[in-house]
Formats: structure tokens, C-alpha cells, sequence
């Protein structure tokens, strides 16, 4: 325990001061789920017509970080505003206001210590907001990093009759904890789910190969699913292509795997950073002493351009 205290009281020194949100339009709310006050942060295009559909798109921090921070490093308000998209991004739990987790059945701390029903209460934020405001049913998106990326696989198991596609960035779809036999995954999603992935090759904390964390600020490593283990589930599910589309880039130092032809249109791409670590390529660090950023390639962009052409099919 006072190990976990010493790691928690260094992360803190290292995380981005998160003060006031300068971002027009974004706001702070909260719902009540299982006897707690869970917050969150949304944004709302400034054309917003209740005449409408538009877009949902979830953002999840990672583990150790909170709302505010993850939007520092991604600028995604900016772009949801550009496009004209309403995005939310909801807070996990901690000990401290500006350190918290989400509950992804294998380690990061205290959301796995106290239970904490994560997936129910993002199901819960999607209805209230479904119920709040004009959003397109066959257009719910998800993103996140780390521990918020391992929670995109998580949810698009859980919750794959609403999610049309995720993005979960420096993120694995499974794991176990020290001591644990049987590997946490997404349950077998019951309907596709679209999937663009972003992982570093020189990322220490969900090495490209799987394995033991050679890197952790905040628990116990854990043991990960390798990159090619997390594309074949998703492969596998949507019942895409075996055989990848891939491309190679010099320039912009990544490589690119397409599995196409999924039933119901979808689709699974993973693009490996050759010279990234454990960030989000084309935003900023997440903390001071974070990994950097590709400058090469903009997860922001692509993941856009990717979500549009992978709606929800309507039978």
C-alpha cells in the first residue's frame, strides 16, 4: 500500500495542471449511477439543432489522468466542433479528483479494487444523453488511451447492439493481473463493431508484442494481449478478411494493416507507430514526463474520416 501511495503521489507531480476548461461550449455535468455521482464532460456543436441527428462521440482518459487532461492531449473539442459532432468525455474514479481509473478487469488500481461498474455506467451516460438530446443511434463512437482504450474494447463488447466503431489507442483487448489464470477480453460481441487502432512500437507500457508491462506508474504490471492477438479477435468477430491490406510508409514512420469485408460493412484497421511510445500520435504528452507524440500522423484525422465511413447498418 505504501508503495501504491509513493507511485500516486509521483504521478501526481507529473500530470498536467487541469484548471479551468477554456474550450467554448464545453461544459460540466453529472448523472447519479449505483449510489454515485459519476461526472462528465460534454461538447456541443454550435449549430446543435434538436431538428437533427448527430454523432456521439465517447472520449476516455487513461488510467491515472481525468477528462480534462485527456482533451488537453488529444484537441479533440476542437475537431468534434469542426465537425460538427457532440462528444463526451466521462470521468473514471480515484482516490485523488485529478487520478482516476476505469474497471477493465485487470489491474490500474482502484476502480478494480472498489468494483466499480464502469460499463454500466457508460451504458447508463448513452441513454441519458440519448434521451437528453438528438443523437444519431447508428453513429456512437468511442476513443480513448491506455486504460481508457482497453475500456473501447471493453464497451464495443459489452454494448456492440450501439457502438458502430472505436478507436482505442495504446490499448490491448485483454489482460490479467498477477496471479490471475484466465484472461480478461470483451465478451464475443453479439453485432460488429468497426475498429482503428493506433499502438507505438516503442511503447513500454502495451508492448506491440504483449506480455509483462516493462513499464507502470501506478500498479503492478500487468500481463497484455500482444497487437496481433487484439486485431485477430476483431477480425475474427466481424468475420473480416484473414489476409491484411498492408501498407508501409517511410515518411510518415508507420505501417498499416487493413482487414476488410466484415459482415454488416465492417471493418478492422491497426496502424503500428514505428516511433512512438505509449501517446496519442499527432496530439500532445499526456504528462510531463510522457512519452512524445508521433508529429506524423493524426490519430484525430484519421479516426474522423474512419468513423463516418463506418456507421451502424440498419437492416
Amino acid at each position: 500500500m505504501l508503495r501504491n501511495c509513493c507511485r500516486l503521489a509521483l504521478l501526481a507531480g507529473l500530470l498536467f495542471a487541469c484548471g479551468t476548461i477554456g474550450w467554448a461550449g464545453l461544459s460540466r455535468e453529472s448523472i447519479r449511477y449505483s449510489n454515485a455521482d459519476r461526472h462528465y464532460l460534454i461538447s456541443m456543436p454550435s449549430t446543435y439543432s434538436p431538428e437533427q441527428l448527430y454523432p456521439l462521440l465517447m472520449v476516455l482518459h487513461g488510467g491515472g489522468g481525468n477528462a480534462e487532461q485527456v482533451l488537453q492531449s488529444s484537441d479533440l473539442v476542437q475537431r468534434a466542433e469542426k465537425e460538427g459532432w457532440i462528444l463526451v468525455c466521462p470521468a473514471g474514479s480515484g482516490r485523488l479528483p485529478q487520478m482516476l481509473t476505469w474497471n477493465v478487469g485487470f489491474g490500474f488500481g482502484y476502480a478494480l479494487e472498489r468494483h466499480t461498474d464502469d460499463i454500466g455506467f457508460v451504458r447508463h451516460l448513452v441513454a441519458t444523453l440519448k434521451s437528453a438530446y438528438a443523437i444519431d443511434p447508428n453513429r456512437i463512437f468511442a476513443t480513448g488511451i491506455s486504460n481508457g482504450g482497453i475500456l473501447c474494447h471493453m464497451l464495443a463488447g459489452h454494448l456492440s447492439d450501439q457502438i458502430a466503431a472505436i478507436a482505442p489507442i495504446a490499448a490491448t483487448a485483454g489482460g490479467r493481473a498477477k496471479g490471475q489464470a484466465s484472461w480478461t477480453i470483451p465478451p464475443s460481441p453479439r453485432h460488429p463493431v468497426s475498429v482503428i487502432s493506433f499502438n507505438g512500437a516503442l511503447d513500454l507500457s502495451i508492448p506491440l508484442e504483449g506480455g509483462w508491462q516493462k513499464k507502470s506508474w501506478a500498479h503492478d504490471p500487468v500481463e497484455v494481449w500482444s497487437v496481433r492477438q487484439t486485431t485477430q479477435f476483431w477480425v475474427n468477430h466481424n468475420k473480416c478478411n484473414p489476409s491484411a491490406v498492408q501498407e508501409k510508409s517511410a515518411v510518415g514512420q508507420y505501417e498499416r494493416y487493413v482487414y476488410p469485408g466484415g459482415i454488416g460493412g465492417s471493418e478492422v484497421v491497426q496502424y503500428v507507430l514505428l516511433n512512438q511510445g505509449h501517446a496519442w500520435p499527432g496530439g500532445k504528452k499526456g504528462f510531463r514526463l510522457g512519452d512524445a507524440p508521433s508529429p506524423n500522423l493524426s490519430a484525430n484525422e484519421l479516426m474522423f474520416e474512419f468513423f463516418k465511413s463506418h456507421p451502424k447498418k440498419t437492416k
